[in-house]
């Protein structure tokens, strides 16, 4: 690993001195192709990490799926004592990379999810977290798998943003759960396990439209008032129809 540009530290009293943090700039020479990043984290007052500590990473893309994936992250799966690593990747030139303005809004968009996510964090009373900012400059799919040969976390959130094959959008069209080109390639590439956050009002909707679904009454008459699937094999053949609504 070498250093683009020279580190920075500082301490920060914000969030009421509640957290410690650290940034700066950093580039890193994985496999001989540069990956320019800004960094900062904070760490919980009297964070300590042990063996039961997971690290898990978030894509946080600037638009509503990043913000979801990070929205589910912090209130569904992180616990005290684990480890946050939320990556935006910006396709930027090899110019910018080095222009004093093109820094200044890496800093001060790092230090706004910074922010973001501990505001989040203090919602849960007493949890105690590490969180890393890392703003790379790069592809998104790529970057993403190159942090996560980096921090080797535990699991991989992302949301569902990224443009869809004409297959995607017939199936979306049916009603089928849909992932964008970034979070197919990360699902199929990723060496660690990856979790696809659908937005909630997505999910609602799809709900929904199964709830008004005709053919719902075929499965619900298959399975019987008692909820029990019959084993019968006449009747099974009749119903196979019934079925490929299920999930």
């Amino acid at each position: 690993m070498s250093s683009g540009l020279p580190k920075t530290w500082t301490n920060s009293s914000g969030h009421e001195g509640r957290y410690r943090r650290k940034v700066g700039f950093e580039a890193f020479e994985p496999d001989s192709d540069a990956l320019f990043a800004y960094t900062c984290q904070a760490k919980s007052e009297g964070y300590k990490r042990s063996r039961n500590t997971r690290v898990f990473a978030v894509a946080v893309s600037p638009d509503e799926s990043g913000e979801d994936a990070l929205d589910w992250l912090m209130t569904e799966l992180v616990e005290d004592g684990d480890e946050i690593v939320a990556i935006r990747v910006i396709d930027i030139d090899e110019g910018e990379k080095t222009d004093p303005a093109q820094q200044d809004e890496f800093r001060e968009e790092a230090q706004t999810m910074l922010s973001n996510i501990l505001d989040k964090n203090n919602e849960a009373d007493g949890r105690k977290l590490s969180i890393i900012v890392e703003m790379v400059a790069g592809g998104v799919t790529k970057t993403l798998l190159k942090m996560i040969a980096l921090y080797r976390p535990d699991s991989m959130i992302v949301g569902t943003k990224g443009s869809r094959t004409r297959l995607q959008k017939w199936g979306m069209a049916m009603g089928a759960p849909g992932m964008g080109s970034v979070s197919r390639y990360v699902v199929s590439h990723s060496p660690v396990p990856v979790i696809v956050v659908r937005p909630e009002r997505k999910v609602k909707k799809t709900l929904a439209k199964r709830q008004n679904n005709p053919k719902r009454g075929q499965y619900a008459a298959l399975i019987g008032p008692d909820g029990a699937l019959s084993l019968s094999r006449s009747r099974s053949r009749g119903s196979i129809g019934g079925l490929s609504d299920r999930e």
